[in-house]
């Protein structure tokens, strides 16, 4: 069994492949997996680090911020094209499955071209362009959420099965999880984290709130990102006895596991890690994000009672009354966390696999 995973740019496109293509090869113990990425994004050090082959094609997607940049968009577009082909001639997969993003367009579009059974797993509650482009000719579509299928003209090829995520992710003893941060006063902890490069809306909010939380006796396991670490870190040797700050977190089961409450943005990877590990949390929608798809997830989300949303607008004013008002409500806690765990599904990755095994029948 040969099978191509496409997509890219985000943790949020590689994750749930790789979470598929680990259940592939428990599975099917004679099996090629072959990644296609995007030069120069975050799939080329996340995928070889799971161990798998990454070729890379060098395309971008539309630039808002930057039109007159978009002039060569086309040439890179045929380019890619074309690339796709050859990779999809030399490697003759039975399946190819697309994760969304830019980066996962050509190599779909060239698989149906070439009648290769193709399958698209989207993630968001809002579809991608990739995904709305695609969906009415790819052999199978997998959505998340329910109201996706509402955005999509064909229904007869679409499964709602929970977004996957990667089994390595468990929770631990929450008493050692605290200890490994060097946290052990008995009070609530907070964990606040905006993905590697951190989350400047969340970061600068908070900058303005580490007394406030401090004098609440509330721990903060606070992950910067790369951009503002060493200011922050400064900032916070006054409080460090609760508040922990690191540039990036490795392994971040130790800080979920620390954690009662859970503020982040609202890209689907972070809410399904969320939702697995049965997570109470507060997301800010980062407001720029493609389509404001991040908004319509954590709105998806609201509606159930499964998060506490508060725009990027509103943080800077209800952020710690709100923190405060849930973080010590045990009710509110249980809540949200049973609520959330509602959206995963721990058999996803092996559902969709099932299905890239029936597309090979074909």
């Amino acid at each position: 069994m040969k099978i191509i995973f496409t997509g890219g740019g985000t943790g949020g496109h590689i994750f749930p492949a790789i979470a598929v293509a680990d259940e592939l090869k428990k599975t099917y113990k004679d099996i090629n997996i072959l990644f296609v990425g995007a030069k120069g994004r975050i799939e080329e050090k996340i995928v070889p680090a799971n161990n798998y082959e990454l070729k890379t094609i060098n395309i971008e997607g539309f630039n808002k911020r930057n039109v007159i940049g978009n002039i060569k968009l086309p040439a890179k577009i045929l380019k890619a094209l074309k690339n796709c082909k050859e990779i999809l001639k030399d490697f003759k997969p039975d399946v190819v499955i697309g994760t969304g993003g830019f980066a996962s367009a050509p190599m779909v579009y060239s698989a149906i071209k070439m009648k290769i059974p193709s399958l698209i797993q989207e993630g968001n509650s809002y579809p991608g362009k990739v995904t709305k482009f695609l969906a009415g000719k790819a052999n199978m579509v997998v959505v998340s959420f329910e109201e996706t299928k509402n955005y999509l003209k064909r229904k007869d090829n679409v499964y709602k099965i929970s977004y996957p995520v990667r089994n390595s992710l468990s929770k631990v003893d929450k008493i050692g999880a605290l200890n490994s941060f060097g946290l052990n006063n008995g009070n609530r902890t907070l964990f606040a984290f905006g993905g590697s490069q951190g989350a400047k809306g969340i970061n600068d909010v908070l900058k303005n709130k580490i007394k406030a939380l401090y004098d609440e006796n509330i721990n903060l396991i606070w992950q910067t990102g790369k951009s503002n670490y060493d200011e922050i870190k400064e900032m916070c040797r006054p409080y460090e006895d609760k508040v922990k700050v690191f540039e990036f977190i490795d392994n971040m089961k130790y800080a979920y596991s620390a954690s009662d409450l859970v503020i982040c943005r609202s890209g689907m990877s972070s809410i399904m890690e969320l939702s697995f590990l049965k997570m109470p949390a507060i997301l800010v929608p980062f407001p720029l994000s493609a389509d404001n798809h991040q908004e319509k997830n954590a709105r998806t989300l609201e509606n159930n009672k499964a998060c506490i949303l508060i725009l990027q607008k509103d943080l800077e004013a209800k952020l710690i009354s709100v923190i405060t008002n849930t973080i010590f409500n045990n009710e509110s806690l249980k809540t949200l966390g049973e609520n959330i765990c509602k959206f995963s599904d721990p058999d996803s990755a092996k559902k969709i696999a099932n299905l890239i095994y029936q597309l090979t029948l074909n």
